[in-house]
């Protein structure tokens, strides 16, 4: 007890400090500012042919992608909706007996990613309610007993054939600064401690990767969150080589861009508290999360978003929050390349942004987008307007429309060509519009007015 309150006290010390406008300086970068890893859920590698894992594969690895971790290949539902389980393998554990089960995606991984270079991670289990429920029920310490069974049954199953690639697992369940798992931090490292010792039983040298996130809203702030992670840390098992990733939550909207660099050096000065030599690896985020508005937003709930539907960030927000990591994490990787920057899922703009930017020295493009032209309005079921198309050397990631001088709608490029038309049904033929054309890389055109 008396050396983890010594623990809690140096860490709080260094993160003060740290914080402080005379604090350390840490512009020197601990690694490159590019991701070489990517989540990848099993739902939507489920039905990929082997075919279709060669093309991913071959477009990682020209991303620079060493590292692929498989989200949950087990799931269990929401208690409300039955809490049945589905398993993306072939297993024999009595917990998954009337589970439904989907095509194979560890084996799948592993076949294909053999011989690539690529280093595969496995996720474990989860279930729905932790988002309700963190730690303070008992459906985490039985998901837990159930990852232990699952950590010798993957390993035995598949470990000898693909032991090149085979390379650790994910632990699942993202631990959060939200009361659901702040308040039972004991049962926590105990779930997590079982799942150790089974990784322990087959094989100690495979790392175990975590991505805890912070949140801004409704839950703990900095230095209650560096108390808890302290204790997290020095009450888990981790082994040497044990990866510590959190999300940087700035495309879910948890955290805000003004805090994204205290909030890493909190993980920061927490690993470095921690017994284990274990590694602080960064998960940035290369989306933009739909979040609706509210009377709270921004308040007691997460900031409204422009964007209705999810949709990738554009690359100077994903380049800054990699700069920002980069001078704190090992290493960088992010959720996720197959969801929002694979060509096969989104537009091709963003992958060739990107590696624009990494064959240039980590430097963005500048080139604006030309103007959106032949912008005008109709009396049309309000008002209708229409535009031709902008042209840009990447692509256009989105157009942005505004109404007498306030934000109106997005309109998005990154799954189907964007209409080149809008309708405000409340509008009026006397409103100003205006319309903004931007890239992949953020660049905007001129905008264009028309009254």
């Amino acid at each position: 007890m008396i050396s983890l309150i010594k623990k809690v006290i140096s860490s709080i010390m260094a993160f003060i400090i740290a914080v402080l406008p005379f604090g350390n300086d840490t512009s020197e970068k601990k690694c490159d500012p590019a991701f070489n890893g990517t989540f990848l859920q099993s739902w939507l590698s489920s039905t990929w042919s082997d075919e279709r894992w060669q093309d991913e594969i071959e477009n990682m690895k020209e991303a620079g992608i060493e590292y692929l971790i498989l989200q949950d290949v087990a799931n269990k539902a929401y208690k409300s909706s039955g809490g049945a389980w589905t398993i993306y393998y072939d297993s024999e554990l009595d917990a998954f007996s009337d589970a439904t089960v989907c095509p194979d995606v560890i084996e799948a991984a592993l076949r294909n990613c053999k011989g690539s270079g690529i280093k595969v991670f496995i996720g474990l289990a989860m279930f729905d309610d932790f988002w309700t429920e963190g730690a303070i029920t008992a459906q985490y310490s039985e998901m837990c007993d159930i990852a232990s069974l699952m950590v010798e049954e993957i390993y035995n199953k598949y470990y000898a054939e693909y032991s090149d690639c085979f390379y650790g697992w994910y632990f699942t369940p993202e631990f959060n600064n939200v009361l659901t798992c702040q308040i039972n931090i004991g049962g926590m490292s105990r779930g997590l401690n079982k799942i150790i010792d089974s990784m322990n039983k087959t094989d100690p040298d495979l790392p175990l990767l975590l991505s805890p996130f912070f949140a801004e809203y409704l839950a703990n702030g900095h230095v209650l969150t560096l108390v808890n992670l302290v204790r997290l840390l020095d009450s888990v098992n981790f082994r040497d080589g044990d990866i510590f990733a959190p999300q940087d939550a700035v495309g879910a909207l948890w955290t805000s861009p003004e805090n994204l660099e205290k909030t890493w050096k909190m993980y920061d000065a927490a690993v470095k508290s921690c017994d284990a030599d274990i590694k602080l690896w960064a998960n940035c985020e290369n989306f933009c999360l739909a979040v609706a508005d509210s009377l709270l937003a921004g308040f007691l709930t997460r900031p409204a978003s422009e964007n209705t539907v999810s949709v990738p960030a554009t690359l100077d927000r994903f380049v800054w929050q990699m700069e920002t990591a980069s001078q704190y994490a090992d290493n960088i990787i992010t959720f996720s390349y197959n969801h929002y920057f694979s060509p096969d899922e989104v537009d091709d703009m963003y992958i060739k942004t990107y590696l624009d930017y990494i064959e240039n020295g980590f430097e963005l493009e500048a080139q604006k987008p030309s103007d959106p032209s032949d912008f005008v309005k109709a009396a049309e079921n309000g008002v209708t307007l229409s535009w031709s198309e902008s042209e840009d050397n990447f692509g256009i990631a989105y157009y942005r429309i505004e109404k007498n001088g306030k934000f109106l709608s997005r309109i998005e490029n990154c799954y189907d060509d964007a209409s080149l038309t809008f309708n405000d049904v409340g509008g009026s033929l006397t409103d100003e519009y205006s319309i903004t054309a931007f890239d992949a890389a953020g660049n905007c055109s001129e905008t264009v007015i028309v009254k």
